[in-house]
């Protein structure tokens, strides 16, 4: 699989019956990550490959994934998932804009966490079918603990609802999306914001009372740093890759809900 938010996923619902492994590794960045000649040897043992089908590696590497290795089966989890552009932001006026491409984040909302586990069951059935009961049966406990990591990031953002934040890359627009808050992204499509836009962002953030900037682990914090010094606001890293995805998902709601 892809990255290590899908192994938390996996896991939970294969059990101990298959060998789970991740290409991309801790603190990789997604978009530039090309795997290793031994990455490529691994992939020879592999039954299943699970992409989101949206990450820039993927669409650069899946059909060499198929080509070195016969009969391989690649399944596609973001298929069912109600998909947003890529790169959103707020501008000055308030309205919404979009990139080109996809945004590629859906492991970052409990909600598409369900419709991808329902898909990578239904590839463990076909593949494994004397244990469908079993899968099927960890696909049911694992709804439900997506159920009680909703209800208890609801709980924290109750208080936050319609509030915006700021954030360097817009990783976040799946999670803003379930939880009526505004991403407000300071990169402009993948590339860093020129002086204008830096002028807008600081205006906004003093606009919407906003006193944090949200940045990935993975990504220069220098222009998230200088626009904080501006507003007298505090850069926050987290970590959107992290393996212990439930634990994860609660913090990145604390960390938007108090600051």
């Amino acid at each position: 699989m892809s990255i290590l938010p899908q192994k938390f996923l996996v896991e939970q619902l294969c059990g101990d019956n298959f060998e789970v492994n991740v290409l991309l590794p801790p603190g990789a960045n997604h978009e530039t990550f090309e795997p290793t000649p031994g990455d490529m040897r691994n992939l020879e043992n592999a039954e299943l490959y699970i992409s989101t089908g949206l990450l820039d590696f993927e669409r650069n590497w899946l059909p060499r994934f198929t080509e070195s290795k016969t009969g391989l089966a690649v399944i596609n989890t973001s298929e069912g998932i109600d998909l947003l552009g890529g790169h959103h932001h707020e501008d000055a006026e308030s309205h919404n804009h979009e990139g080109s491409g996809l945004d590629p984040h859906i492991w970052l909302s409990p909600s598409a966490m369900k419709l991808q586990a329902g898909t990578i069951v239904n590839a463990l059935n076909n593949i494994d079918s004397s244990k469908k009961e079993s899968y099927n049966s960890n696909l049911l406990a694992f709804n439900q603990l997506m159920d009680s990591i909703d209800h208890r990031i609801r709980q924290i953002l109750s208080a936050s609802q319609g509030k915006a934040f700021m954030i360097f890359h817009p990783a976040l627009a799946y999670f803003a999306r379930d939880y009526g808050l505004t991403q407000i992204s300071i990169e402009e499509e993948g590339k860093e914001p020129s002086a204008i836009r830096i002028k807008e962002l600081i205006q906004l953030a003093r606009e919407k009372n906003i006193h944090s900037i949200l940045i990935s682990k993975e990504f220069d914090v220098r222009h998230a740093e200088a626009i904080a010094k501006e507003l007298n606001a505090k850069v926050i890293v987290f970590d959107p890759m992290a393996g212990n995805w439930d634990e994860n998902m609660i913090l990145l709601a604390n960390l938007i809900a108090q600051n």
